[in-house]
């Protein structure tokens, strides 16, 4: 049996039990100690009074045996002594000659009788065997105990008697105490041990009960608290914090460890919560761009042997931007779920939806449907989202138009699809058409696409391109910082060209070097009539291919380009894309040491949508990120990009790099990327590219924007 296994208040209960038994024995052991010594005390009593009254006698003896007194006149004062001699209320002395009773106070009637002679009831023969007890002790004295009637008359009573011898003489003096005369002390004594021991008892019982309710209680309190913790309930106040004794260092504890528990709940919190948003869109609770895309890309996987189709739709929302700055981000929010709602309703368990950006849903479509099937469930959304939203008292009716693409007809990858599904909606949008197959497009874009293909060489030999200029203001100082060149193909023909459409044939023909090469020219020809004005002009930004700067005679070449034009190179900044970090990161990093010892700066561009992360760039020796524009664009709408860009800003920050957030077009936009401590800023909201006079004007200005 161990004392674990009993509880703390059964231990308690047992060490109050003890307790009371160990005062009820010390009481017990002491009311019988007292006994003892009163009975003592009264044996010392009795033999002090006997011991003085013999010294009285011996010293009347020896005056009446040298004459001084008369034998008439030592009787009467051996008389007289006896009688008046006594102690306490009821102590009175007798004596005793040769077995005779000579005299006694109390039973004078009973002089001169032989102790033989005496009635039975006082026990003769008792006090006879006391009597030669008493001549057989060499000290002349002895103590027992005889059972004698009071004088009074009565029952005979327990006595203690105690005789001594008159030395020289046979006179016995004695006398007794009756043993009951004791009880009324016994009794008042026996009463004040009892009270006492009660009250000590009580007094140990009301601590002990006081004592169990202040551990007891806080103890199983703390026990249940506990329970409650190990369940999952962590929002409780702890108990008994405040006490300082070991209750309150343990309810501390507890405290401490409910901390940490909350701490972790909202850790984990957090943790769920960023990875609900790395996957799903936290307004409509559809999968977001990431998610969707990712899902695409295992059914490819999956159907990448059989060929079978897996379709993808890009529902693009009309005029929803606009119907924002209108009715604000909340009603905007309620559009958003009521359309979601009501696609849910449409689809099957094996479709995917998801929300791709503030305006347009994805839908994976993973059996495959006829082109019939396709038409009716094309029809059904746009029908479906026809309908008006009540808002309100507003009726909102919001059109959409589709984009259609599938694998593998329109591609093999998840982020052709997607982009082409979009291409296809806004081509419908232009042809107003409620939805369109990318393949309805493709082959009118590969004429064109050839057609651009042959007249590229051309337009390098003719310089049919040119350069404009779009300014980066750096948010800490407010003004211009540098300007981003961006190139421009005015076609004989066609008119603008969009670079999106002519930098990818290039790629693909083999002129993305050339077409390089043609803009670092441009650009150093430029700063040098810049210079010979005595214009005071930023920093210049160039877009250049990963095929280009990896190039193993690029230093080279970029040295010559600007040597020509004296030019020094601290005034060129190269912006490079994410695709180059793929590359062996150790041949990376010394081209990039080699590139930067030119005098070069150098950024990341489009940060965020490629291959590369903080983590592979936190050795290459870069200057600046740039977070794309797809992650600025739903800024002021889009929670989950707002949390993206915090992030990259705090921790490019902790890498000692700058970040520019490019395509800013709102000023609510701006006002983010200020309050988010974003270094640099462009994007039309401050200014669209400007041609080279119209640059130069602005540079010419000293121009600050407006705090926002």
């Amino acid at each position: 049996m161990q004392l674990s296994n009993f509880s703390i208040r059964s231990k308690l209960i047992g060490l109050v039990m003890i307790l009371a038994l160990g005062i009820i024995v010390a009481s017990g052991l002491a009311f019988c100690f007292s006994y003892q010594d009163t009975l003592n005390g009264k044996k010392e009593q009795i033999r002090s009074v006997i011991q003085a009254s013999a010294n009285q006698i011996s010293a009347l003896r020896n005056q009446q045996q040298s004459g001084q007194i008369s034998q008439h006149e030592y009787q009467q004062r051996l008389r007289d002594l006896i009688y008046t001699v006594g102690y306490g209320e009821e102590g009175y002395l007798y004596l005793i000659e040769n077995n005779q009773l000579l005299l006694h106070p109390r039973l004078p009637q009973l002089e001169g009788q032989a102790i033989s002679e005496l009635p039975e009831q006082m026990r003769p023969n008792l006090i006879l065997s006391g009597l030669d007890e008493l001549f057989r002790r060499s000290a002349g004295q002895h103590f027992w105990n005889i059972y004698w009637p009071r004088p009074e008359g009565g029952r005979s009573i327990e006595k203690l008697t105690y005789m001594q011898q008159i030395q020289g003489s046979d006179l016995v003096l004695g006398t007794g105490i009756y043993l009951d005369d004791l009880y009324p002390i016994y009794l008042q004594r026996a009463l004040s041990y009892l009270g006492l021991t009660l009250f000590i008892l009580i007094s140990a019982l009301i601590s002990a009960i006081l004592i169990a309710r202040n551990i007891v209680r806080p103890v199983k309190a703390l026990s249940e608290q506990m329970g409650q913790l190990a369940h999952g309930d962590i929002d409780q106040e702890i108990r008994f914090t405040h006490h300082r004794d070991e209750i309150g260092k343990i309810a501390r504890a507890m405290d401490h460890f409910r901390d940490h528990l909350l701490e972790n709940k909202r850790l984990r919190y957090v943790q769920e919560h960023v990875q609900f948003l790395e996957n799903f869109d936290p307004v409509t609770r559809l999968y977001n761009r990431h998610a969707i895309g990712e899902a695409l890309e295992r059914e490819i996987i999956r159907n990448f042997d059989t060929q079978e189709k897996v379709y993808f739709l890009f529902i693009r929302l009309d005029l929803l931007r606009n119907l924002t700055i209108e009715l604000g981000d909340e009603q905007r929010d309620e559009i958003l779920v009521e359309t979601a709602n009501r696609l849910r309703l449409l689809l099957s368990v094996n479709h995917r939806l998801a929300r791709l950006s503030e305006g347009s849903f994805g839908l994976i479509l993973i059996n495959k449907p006829d082109d019939l099937k396709l038409e009716q469930l094309a029809q059904s959304i746009l029908e479906t989202m026809q309908q008006p939203i009540k808002l309100g008292n507003l009726q909102i009716q919001i059109g959409a138009r589709i984009g259609v693409t599938s694998f593998p007809e329109d591609g093999d990858q998840q982020f052709e699809l997607i982009g082409r599904a979009e291409i296809a909606a806004k081509a419908a949008r232009k042809r107003e058409q409620n939805w369109l197959c990318y393949n309805q497009i493709r082959d009118q874009e590969a004429h064109q696409r050839l057609e651009l293909w042959q007249d590229l060489s051309t337009a390098l030999e003719q310089d049919q391109f040119h350069l404009v200029f779009q300014p980066l203001f750096d948010l800490n100082h407010n003004t211009p910082l540098s300007a981003e060149t961006l190139l421009r193909w005015n076609h004989p023909r066609l008119g603008p060209i969009s670079p999106a459409v002519f930098v990818p044939l290039a790629e693909q023909s083999g002129l993305i070097s050339s077409l390089d090469y043609w803009v670092l020219s441009a650009v150093a020809r430029q700063c040098r009539h810049w210079i010979n004005k005595q214009l005071c002009f930023p920093r210049i930004a160039v877009n250049l291919s990963g095929i280009s700067f990896l190039r193993s005679d690029f230093e080279q070449r970029l040295t010559e380009i600007f040597r020509r034009y004296q030019v020094p190179l601290w005034h060129l900044e190269l912006e490079l894309t994410e695709g180059v970090l793929i590359e062996d990161l150790t041949h990376i990093q010394e081209k990039l040491k080699r590139v930067r010892a030119t005098g070069v700066s150098i950024s990341i561009d489009d940060f965020g949508t490629g291959y590369s992360s903080l983590s592979r760039i936190k050795n290459l020796p870069v200057d600046h990120i740039k977070i794309d524009r797809s992650f600025v664009e739903d800024l002021d709408s889009n929670p989950q990009d707002l949390k993206i860009v915090q992030a990259i800003i705090l921790m490019a920050h902790g890498l000692q790099l700058k970040v520019v957030a490019e395509g800013v077009e709102t000023e609510q936009q701006l006002s983010i990327l200020r309050e988010a401590q974003c270094d640099i800023v462009q994007g039309f909201l401050l200014s669209k590219p400007l041609a080279v006079e119209q640059f130069e004007s602005l540079i010419d200005e000293d121009l600050i924007i407006e705090g926002a």
